[in-house]
């Protein structure tokens, strides 16, 4: 392969920077490592992360008891793939199958040429192949290259297999950070064969699919020979989950760039670029004692780990993505539509049923064919959910005893069935050009005239939490209508500056759903591990939403539908999400929250409403209160502070004398503190929510956001030192005239 010397050198820089990530984890890992040698795989994990972990195994082994029964659809079926053939102690035929899709990456395929392995990949779509960006650094690397499928030693010898030449001119993308490319497989073989014989591995961002302790098995084609599996001695042993990958301890086999590294379970947990090897000095320490030197051949190297990237931080670098192509996007869309979790797939057609009796005794009674399930004795007392495509009868009984004989459906008998299936709704679409979007305007308020509201500005003590431009100053990121800052260390933002526009006639006819469905996404232009998203917090914390500081209801507006589309998008970037409470975060949370209304949106409603004058226009500048003390919770990738508490400044243009205006601004801080306390983020109660009226002097010595001069002159609490605690609109001093008292809270009040 012409530039095999730079696949080795690009290799060989791959391995060097795991080595550092590896060197840099030493006392974590060894600590972990020793819990789990005293107590077992898994014990290293936090109890969140293996409470996760057992109910997706739950889920896969009903999937399979429901397959066996001829009840599971087909395409939940394949989605799953090998997984669903695992069992105990049976890694043959359920790796054969996992090792369907994986190829041996091969140059040479012309007529008559004998193909040159120097690589591995695997399908991640029918017709996408996935493997390492140092293996094909750029679109023009994969020209002229195959993917020889089944190349493998079997009763007969070696199998040739199978060569598909890669198609990148029809679809390419990678990501160096990452280390990862996909590219797409020409349909037919230069044989005739069709790729949809093969199989998919599915990219599933869903965590956690492996805990510490466990095996990750690795299919690959080493040094481009024969399909090999490294299925012993390759413990996981850490998770570096800002970074997104994993370390988990190799056997005698170096791992080929672009193997696919699966759970025990056979789900795709990883995709595997590099090898670790032992260094000492700086220099990569011999198999049989000294150093390795160049001319050396790979198998003499003393490799003492490997190193995957995660397939949620694949996926999450994807969904930021904005290819050039349409049709490139395309493909891409359909991609990220298959990466959805299967077991979210299970739960949405399941029925629970619960099962208070000994399972021998439990008969739910349909109208229509028979399932029998046997359940072991210590099933009793569990909670046993199905899947049903139309009615059924279940019968659940003992190990070797008879299902009882079908029996009538009794009066008031549990029948489960599966909705229709529903046409899938788009989602909302994004401005694929970050150039567009102007950001935030200070003269927003009084284009014509002298008032003006800077976007604020970070105080000198708390700079370094920043997340920098390349002039190391604090990165504004623009967006349609309004920008914001990020704070690196909590991966949140610091805060956020909105243009606001409530005139009817800007604002959008529809309801939120005539976007499509609602869909965070990362900003492709700062480093996913800046930003705080689903699988680190959201998901896994079962009371928390997902909160807009910039809301979209306020965002969204403007003078052409493409821009209020484009608008109300912007606002689901996950650099202008933070973790709110659902009681908090809802205007009527309703449901099990009773009569508690959530303060946060019920208030800006109210302030919307509430302006003097005719000006429709407002700026609200917000943030969390990103504070050193805010609780945290680890839901199996390290400990994540979260915001008890959120600032809002609102700034309005008000009649003056004469035909001017004059400048009006307006400083709240809300706590879900109370919220949080009574209902946790996993579980709730009753609770009561806070929030205060304060000078922005106040919110200044809180975050350390900083407001410009003639924003503290126009403060209608401007030099009070006291917080005022709000119980109603109306008592929000200096927006309306007869305002009612409220309460002043002695410090520390918030």
């Amino acid at each position: 392969m012409a530039g095999l010397d730079r696949l080795k050198e690009a290799q060989r820089a791959a391995q060097m920077a795991a080595a550092r990530r590896y060197a840099a984890r030493a006392a974590e890992r060894e600590k972990n490592k020793a819990t789990v040698e005293t107590l077992g795989p898994g014990a290293a994990d936090s109890a969140g992360r293996r409470s996760r972990f057992a109910t997706r195994m739950e889920a896969f082994g009903k999937a399979r008891a429901l397959r066996s029964a001829h009840l599971l659809p087909v395409g939940l079926e394949r989605k799953i793939g090998a997984t669903l053939d695992w069992v105990d102690g049976a890694p043959s035929e359920v790796s054969r199958k996992a090792g369907r899709p994986v190829a041996r990456i091969v140059d040479n395929i012309g007529a008559g040429l004998q193909p040159e392995g120097f690589a591995t990949g695997f399908l991640v779509a029918t017709d996408l192949l996935m493997t390492n960006h140092h293996v094909f650094p750029t679109r023009s690397d994969a020209v002229g290259v195959g993917a020889n499928f089944l190349y493998e030693r079997s009763d007969r010898g070696t199998e040739a297999g199978v060569v598909f030449e890669l198609d990148p001119d029809r679809f390419y993308v990678s990501d160096e950070a990452l280390d990862f490319a996909i590219v797409a497989v020409k349909p037919k073989s230069l044989t005739g064969t069709t790729l949809d014989t093969l199989g998919v591995i599915t990219l599933v961002e869903a965590t956690p699919k492996i805990l510490r302790g466990q095996p990750v098995n690795i299919i690959q084609y080493p040094e481009g020979g024969t399909k090999r599996y490294a299925i012993r001695q390759n413990r996981l042993v850490d998770i570096l989950d800002r970074e997104g990958f994993l370390h988990y301890e190799t056997d005698t086999l170096e791992g080929s760039s672009g193997s696919p590294a699966f759970s025990e379970q056979w789900e795709l947990v990883a995709l595997h670029h590099a090898g670790i090897p032992e260094m000492k000095n700086g220099r990569i320490v011999a198999a049989g004692g000294g150093y390795w030197t160049d001319g050396m051949r790979d198998d003499e190297i003393h490799w003492i780990a490997n190193e995957g990237i995660r397939v949620s931080a694949i996926v999450g670098r994807l969904s930021a993505m904005t290819l050039a192509k349409p049709e490139e996007q395309a493909i891409l869309r359909d991609l990220l539509a298959s990466t959805t979790d299967p077991v979210d797939d299970i739960n949405r057609r399941t029925a629970v049923v619960a099962n208070p009796l000994a399972p021998e005794s439990v008969a739910l009674a349909g109208i229509g064919p028979s399932l029998s399930i046997p359940f072991p004795p210590e099933a009793a007392m569990a909670n046993n959910q199905f899947i049903f495509n139309g009615p059924v009868t279940i019968h659940v009984h003992a190990p070797g005893t008879a299902a009882p004989a079908p029996a009538a459906a009794p009066a008031g008998a549990v029948v489960a069935t599966a909705p229709a299936p529903a046409a899938e709704e788009a989602s909302i679409r994004f401005d694929p050009n970050y150039a567009n979007r102007k950001g935030y305007d200070p003269a927003f308020l009084d284009p014509r005239g002298d008032i003006r509201v800077p976007a604020p500005t970070v105080a000198a003590e708390r700079l370094d939490e920043m997340l920098k431009g390349r002039d190391g100053k604090p990165l504004v990121l623009k967006y349609h209508h309004f920008e914001l800052a990020m704070n690196e260390t909590r991966r949140l933002q610091m805060w956020s500056a909105a243009n606001v526009d409530y005139d009817p006639a800007r604002k959008p006819d529809g309801s939120r759903t005539s976007f499509g469905k609602d869909k965070w996404i990362l900003d492709k232009r700062i480093p996913s591990t800046a930003q705080l998203t689903d699988p680190d917090f959201y998901k896994p914390a079962g009371q928390v939403d997902r909160g807009h500081i910039v809301r979209r209801e306020d965002n969204a507006w403007g003078d052409s539908d493409r821009e209020v589309e484009f608008a109300n998008s912007d606002t689901f970037h996950w650099t202008n999400c933070t973790p709110q409470h659902a009681a908090f975060n809802r205007s009527s949370p309703g449901g099990d929250y009773g009569d508690i209304k959530g303060l946060w949106g019920d208030f800006e409603n109210y302030i919307q409403q509430s302006r003097k004058g005719k000006d429709t226009r407002a700026c609200i500048l917000a943030g969390p209160v990103l504070d050193a003390k805010d609780p945290v919770a680890d839901f199996g990738d390290g400990e994540i502070a979260y915001p008890v508490r959120f600032w809002k400044v609102v700034c309005v243009a008000e009649p003056s004398t004469g035909n001017g205006k004059r400048l009006r601004t307006f400083g709240f801080v809300l706590s879900q503190k109370p919220v949080v306390d009574k209902f946790g983020i996993e579980a709730f109660g009753a609770g009561r929510f806070k929030r205060y009226q304060v000078s922005l002097a106040k919110i200044t010595e809180l975050t350390g956001v900083v407001f410009a001069d003639p924003l503290h002159a126009a403060d209608a609490l401007h030099g009070a030192p006291e917080s005022l605690r709000i119980t109603s609109g109306r008592q929000v001093v200096g927006l309306v005239d007869d305002a009612a008292p409220a309460d002043k809270v002695e410090e520390p009040a918030i």
